[in-house]
């Protein structure tokens, strides 16, 4: 009988191994474009739900040197490396606690491809609405179950990472992610898309040429 193990554990485990390299990063090609578009809406104080090692937060502190930043995550190994990057940094399991943040407190947010993680994303959205004052965005990015390559794959009998992936519990549409945000309270402006081939159309035909896809929301 296999044991079930908390996520915190797997979280911790992975940043202590396959993450721990510095070149962890290298090619990730959707985290500049992700700062550009952080950056684009000009925040004063942003909060980054699961801030992994910080790596995001370092882009956007190179294009924003006084802007405020606080992060979670679920791992104290990732936030270990992080620190350096926020002005404060907490340690919080979104499928069993809220954000420890005041209500209001942020004019931005952003939420990496951490969503397919949670049991309950409503929850995580509905935090991240509290933690954000009126006209607050949010940029959140989620793997695109309808990528091209994933409905290839499919017809070959192959399953597509964005759910071959044991820690992924959800799939997303651009249709199914737009909903989501919008039944958590946000008003979703855009629905865009990273690629690394043909980044520009992309961005404009997310829901076939994105393995990645980009909302972004604001609270109304």
């Amino acid at each position: 009988m296999t044991v079930p193990v908390d996520p915190k554990t797997l979280h911790d485990k992975d940043w202590a191994g396959v993450k721990s390299s510095d070149s962890f990063y290298d090619g990730e090609l959707r985290y500049p474009e992700i700062a550009r578009v952080i950056s684009g809406l000009g925040p004063r104080r942003l909060l980054d739900v699961g801030c992994g090692s910080g790596y995001l937060a370092s882009l956007v502190r190179n294009r924003l040197p006084d802007i405020r930043m606080d992060g979670a995550d679920i791992s104290d190994v990732a936030l270990g490396r992080a620190a350096k990057y926020f002005d404060s940094v907490w340690q919080v399991n979104l499928d069993s606690c809220d954000l420890p943040a005041e209500t209001g407190a942020y004019d931005a947010a952003v939420c990496v491809e951490v969503l397919e993680h949670l049991y309950d994303p409503a929850h995580a959205l509905r935090e991240i609405f509290r933690c954000l004052s009126k006209g607050g965005r949010l940029v959140a990015t989620v793997p695109n179950i309808a990528f091209w390559r994933y409905r290839v794959g499919l017809l070959w009998g192959r399953i597509p990472l964005a759910i071959s992936d044991p820690r992924h519990l959800h799939a997303f549409t651009p249709d199914s992610f737009s909903g989501l945000i919008e039944r958590s309270g946000f008003s979703v402006s855009s629905i865009s898309g990273h690629g690394v081939r043909f980044p520009r159309l992309a961005r404009a035909w997310p829901a076939v040429l994105s393995d990645i896809l980009i909302a972004v929301a604001e609270k109304k």
